[in-house]
């Protein structure tokens, strides 16, 4: 097909000038340079099957880095977006875990018991996850352990950076400082549960998952921004290493 044939008018089909459109186009594609008509209508047709227009939209088509970027900067924003929703999500999703066993149970230390359980069970499945996605090594004293706690567990799971402090002369016991701590955003304790622990999930979390890799541990608040304290502090102490129980004869 002649390429001149491209030049059909959008407008097309049988419309009161679709004569003298086709006297146009028989004359532009013997070359009859004597028309006064401007080939308007030669210009490619849009995806969306009307015509491409000249001047800025044309123009337009020299510059999709800019829309590429600003497509770029949209999605990083949603994700930013994202992940906050996913946050305070995961926050009031707690509190309300949280509120239920407090109706279940008639007082605070059943339900921090509770709370130290469930995490105990998450800690033990988290472990597994944890490794495959930090690709940390093993840890060669308590102090290099305090350190993959603080800034790689802490930093993938709840996206804050506690401090360590506090460390016992012997080396087996610190502190992880929590300035701040999103478990508790939205929160605030009424008097009648005064005695409540109410992230108490971490510490079993952090028992469970350090008891998977033969460490066993103590784990409690001592501090917390609750019950007014300045700071969120976790207390950690090393108990012992725990052996592999292997049948007789087998090392």
């Amino acid at each position: 097909m002649p390429r001149g044939r491209r030049a059909v008018p959008c407008g097309g089909g049988s419309s009161p000038g679709g004569e003298a459109a086709l006297g146009w186009r028989r004359r532009w594609v013997r070359g009859d340079s004597s028309s006064r008509h401007t080939p308007r209508q030669a210009l490619p047709r849009g995806s969306a099957g009307g015509c491409r227009l000249s001047g800025s939209e044309g123009l337009g088509r020299a510059g999709p880095t800019h829309t590429g970027l600003g497509r770029m900067s949209r999605q990083a924003g949603r994700g930013t977006e994202s992940k906050k929703m996913s946050s305070e999500l995961f926050t009031l999703t707690y509190g309300a875990l949280v509120t239920q066993l407090c109706k279940d149970y008639e007082n605070d230390e059943d339900v921090n018991k509770q709370l130290d359980k469930m995490g105990y069970n998450i800690g033990v499945r988290l472990i597994e996850d944890f490794l495959a996605r930090s690709n940390v090594g093993r840890c060669h004293d308590f102090r290099e352990t305090a350190d993959v706690i603080a800034k790689v567990a802490f930093k993938m799971y709840l996206g804050i950076t506690p401090s360590i402090t506090n460390w016992s002369p012997a080396g087996d016991e610190f502190s992880l400082i929590l300035e701040n701590n999103p478990l508790v955003d939205f929160v605030e304790l009424p008097d009648n549960h005064s005695s409540l622990i109410y992230s108490n999930l971490l510490c079993g979390v952090l028992r469970g998952a350090l008891e998977m890799v033969q460490m066993a541990v103590d784990v409690k608040f001592v501090q917390d921004t609750l019950k007014g304290d300045g700071v969120t502090e976790i207390r950690m102490k090393f108990v012992k290493r725990i052996e592999d129980n292997l049948p007789a004869g087998e090392e």
